[in-house]
């Protein structure tokens, strides 16, 4: 049987028009193993021309079925709402509207279905519980077997509307009854940006009549309430000591949730007992002593979780960037310097400070290798890969976390001098 006749997509979209265009690109490309699949359209009461957006897709694609909701049920409700009440078929898969896709191993997707697993994984992790728990937090980083959706399943998904993440209902379930999981060679699913730089979970509502607990809900948070679906202690202890999330160590993770918490919610008591109360002891001793060091440090948190535009601004300014670009600028004199970053903070300091006194030969940037832009801010694109064939002597990173890009040119033989073009300021604690 074919995997067309076998798998049910249903993708969430809610006001991210131009998001989902670029989706829309990608799922109905020529390449695209998918594009004659059956994909039921759940639009949660869009008004910035998404209805209209997927109107016109639906002239063009007789495969498409729109579903409007009455009214903005949250993006978490609408997850619960595609895996519950849409599939007919064996498998479901939901994607979202702000994804990119890589089908160069989608065959391994087909065979696995054939093979029957239960969870048909589209992003390559380690054969671990907590890897596997953490990788289904994105939403379309797995393909369920609809039979696993029993009552008690749909249940703890209707639950986990609230905490954010209620799809990982299914793979608790899983991993309880030691289901069978398929894990591919790699990544299907690219994980995109949320344009918003917050809550993708409570766009569109007044959040001021929300509960206080909803409000004030963060990443850890929901993730930690979610592992409640995990009936093992020692498997729950033992994902939970694997969770990073992006951090060094759970110690470290949990100081992030502790500067968010302090920053963001004036220390919200009920957050630190959501989490507190799934630890073991010893991840107890360290929850108590990441409290212990962001509150009684020193150090300035007020630019700890920096993101949005008009914070990166506000930093700068505290920091006197300028008369750090003014230092690089002598420093440089002379010297071919290669832009390496093309995002956010990059586009405030090319139009926001003076960097005429260098001589910026062009910006690379990895979205280059996805993108026809030749320029950007009037400087010359280039791609990661083509930075071995430019004349330059120092690269300049317009990124606040650049270690990772600095220690793959390295690897790649790229030997030339590199440095920041952020200043460093310690009595701040920054976490882009």
């Amino acid at each position: 049987m074919n995997l067309k006749d076998k798998l049910d997509i249903v993708l969430i979209t809610y006001n991210r028009k131009n998001c989902l265009q670029k989706t829309f690109e990608q799922i109905f490309a020529k390449n695209s193993p998918i594009k004659d699949f059956k994909i039921t359209i759940l639009n949660n009461a869009s008004t910035d021309g998404t209805s209209e957006l997927i109107e016109e897709y639906c002239k063009i694609f007789p495969n498409i079925k729109h579903i409007i909701n009455k009214v903005n049920i949250g993006g978490c409700a609408n997850i619960a709402k595609a895996l519950i009440e849409i599939p007919q078929k064996k498998y479901v898969w939901v994607l979202c509207d702000n994804d990119d896709f890589d089908y160069s191993v989608w065959e391994e997707i087909e065979i696995a279905a054939e093979n029957d697993y239960d969870i048909i994984y589209t992003r390559n992790c380690p054969n671990t519980p907590a890897e596997m728990f953490y990788t289904a937090t994105l939403v379309p980083a797995c393909i369920y077997k609809t039979s696993l959706i029993t009552p008690t399943v749909a249940e703890n998904i209707y639950d986990g509307i609230s905490t954010l993440f209620p799809h990982l209902a299914i793979i608790s379930n899983t991993l309880n009854n030691k289901g069978v999981v398929y894990i591919p060679s790699k990544d299907i699913v690219i994980s995109g940006i949320n344009p918003e730089h917050n809550s993708t979970f409570t766009r569109g509502v007044d959040k001021e009549w929300l509960p206080e607990s909803r409000r004030k809900i963060t990443w850890a948070v929901g993730y930690f309430s979610a592992l409640e679906f995990i009936t093992d202690k020692k498997m729950q202890a033992q994902i939970i000591d694997g969770t990073r999330h992006y951090h060094k160590s759970l110690f470290d993770l949990f100081k992030t949730f502790m500067v968010k918490n302090k920053i963001l919610h004036n220390n919200y008591f009920y957050n630190f007992n959501r989490i507190f109360r799934i630890l073991n002891f010893l991840q107890k001793i360290k929850f108590i002593l990441a409290f212990l060091t962001v509150n009684l440090s020193f150090k300035n948190y007020t630019f700890y979780e920096i993101r949005e535009k008009k914070d990166w601004i506000e930093y700068f300014e505290k920091i006197d960037e300028q008369k750090y670009l003014n230092k690089l600028v002598k420093y440089l004199r002379g010297k071919k310097v290669l832009l390496y970053g093309a995002g956010m903070v990059a586009n405030i300091l090319l139009e926001n400070y003076n960097l005429s006194g260098l001589n910026i030969i062009g910006i690379a940037d990895k979205r280059f290798e996805r993108t026809e832009e030749n320029e950007f801010c009037g400087i010359k694109t280039i791609k990661p890969e083509d930075i071995k064939k430019e004349d330059f002597d120092t690269i300049l990173f317009c990124m606040k976390l650049y270690k990772k890009p600095a220690t793959a040119l390295k690897k790649d033989g790229i030997k030339n001098k590199m440095l920041s073009a952020i200043r460093k300021n310690y009595h701040y604690v920054v976490r882009s």
